[in-house]
């Protein structure tokens, strides 16, 4: 698995939060899809998947052997229709 990292400035405050987003990838069924916006600079993706029973949410890029956590919340009515329509 590639390694997570986290902005330093923000972890203090999204620490719990983010400790979701490396679980979203544990969840078998979890879902990834791109979020490519050229206002980004880069190219992102959304995971979503479950973590202690809830749906979260993550936007995350790559960078070199990287995955860097950008967001982390809880899903969206739309993601979690996304999600339970996935075939897996």
């Amino acid at each position: 698995m590639m390694k997570i990292e986290f902005d330093a400035d923000k972890d203090e405050v999204n620490r719990f939060k983010h400790s979701f987003g490396g679980r979203i990838f544990d969840d078998p069924d979890h879902l990834i899809l791109p979020s490519f916006r050229p206002i980004d600079g880069e190219d992102r993706y959304k995971v979503t998947g479950k973590a202690d029973g809830k749906l979260y949410t993550a936007i995350y890029t790559i960078r070199g052997e990287r995955l860097r956590m950008i967001s982390v919340r809880r899903s969206n009515a739309r993601e979690q229709r996304d999600y339970n329509s996935n075939p897996g």
